[in-house]
């Protein structure tokens, strides 16, 4: 071996050994890594399961307590009187045309209605806010702008009401709204409730609400969704929604006592003529006076 040649490295049978001991040792090391790194992540999931399932049992759990103290508030309410339904009676179709006239226009067809909708004499009533839905099916859902007005100040009274008794902020429900002079003949043809001859209907003055049924608030108690996670909570909504609409079927001859004392107050100021249906579970409405300067 010449100067500064290094000695090849030569392995004897022990010091193979060592190298293999060492190689296994690495690989069961790596093994055992991963190992705990698998368990860890299952524990996490397994946490994440439970924390998931805790904070959607909670969300039922205020859920059903929201539901039952709105049903205990409203078990022992008094529903309508003969006295008060007759009062929601005064005005019969002839007032409720007579009063349209003054502050509509007579829609005849589908192409009368676009042209008044493009000059602004009609505009959209939107689908849900915050005092009211309208049921889907139910169009066209143009009006004059009194009628949006109207029902906001009709929705705003029945929540104040309902907060005063410690209930959800329940909505009301256009269950009809515009109908074209073309639209209510074709009505009158298989409905004997529609209105025979002119509808105040036709003038984009008059909505039809429910007192049959009530949508539930549009926003829910905070303190339900709280914890839950975000891909979930649609679901919890709609869950709160179902407890809350169970409890405004079974009340709603309650509710509806209550929403039609709002009505008798905003028709004894002026704001809107009544007529409370019997054949339909409706209140038949019209504005009565002019709300918005057009």
């Amino acid at each position: 071996m010449r100067n500064g040649d290094v000695a090849p490295l030569r392995w004897g049978a022990p010091g193979m050994a060592l190298l293999a001991l060492f190689l296994t040792s690495c690989g069961r090391a790596e093994r055992e890594r991963q190992a705990a790194v698998d368990a860890a992540a299952e524990a996490a999931r397994a946490a994440t399961v439970v924390e998931i399932e805790q904070a959607l049992s909670q969300a039922l759990a205020l859920t059903d307590r929201e539901a039952d103290r709105a049903n205990d508030i409203l078990s022992p309410l008094p529903v309508m009187t003969t006295a008060q339904e007759n009062a929601l009676r005064r005005f019969l179709n002839a007032s409720h045309v007579a009063r349209a006239r003054e502050l509509g226009v007579r829609v005849a067809d589908r192409a009368a209605r676009d042209s008044l909708v493009a000059a602004g004499r009609l505009v959209p009533l939107e689908d849900s806010t915050a005092y009211w839905i309208v049921r889907p099916g139910t169009s066209p859902t143009y009006m004059v702008p009194q009628v949006s007005v109207l029902l906001e100040e009709l929705g705003r009274r029945f929540q104040e009401r309902l907060a005063e008794m410690g209930l959800p902020p329940y909505r009301i429900e256009v269950t009809s709204a515009l109908r074209t002079t073309e639209r209510q003949a074709r009505l009158r043809g298989r409905n004997p409730n529609a209105a025979a001859g002119v509808s105040s209907h036709e003038f984009g003055t008059t909505v039809d609400l429910s007192y049959s049924a009530f949508a539930p608030p549009a926003e829910r108690p905070p303190e339900i969704l709280a914890g839950v996670p975000a891909e979930f909570a649609p679901h919890v909504e709609r869950m709160v929604d179902l407890a809350l609409e169970s409890v405004s079927g079974r009340k709603s001859r309650e509710l509806g006592a209550i929403f039609s004392r709002v009505l008798l107050e905003a028709q004894s100021e002026g704001l809107v003529l009544v007529i409370y249906e019997r054949q339909q579970t409706v209140y038949h409405i019209t504005v009565g006076r002019a709300l918005v300067d057009e």
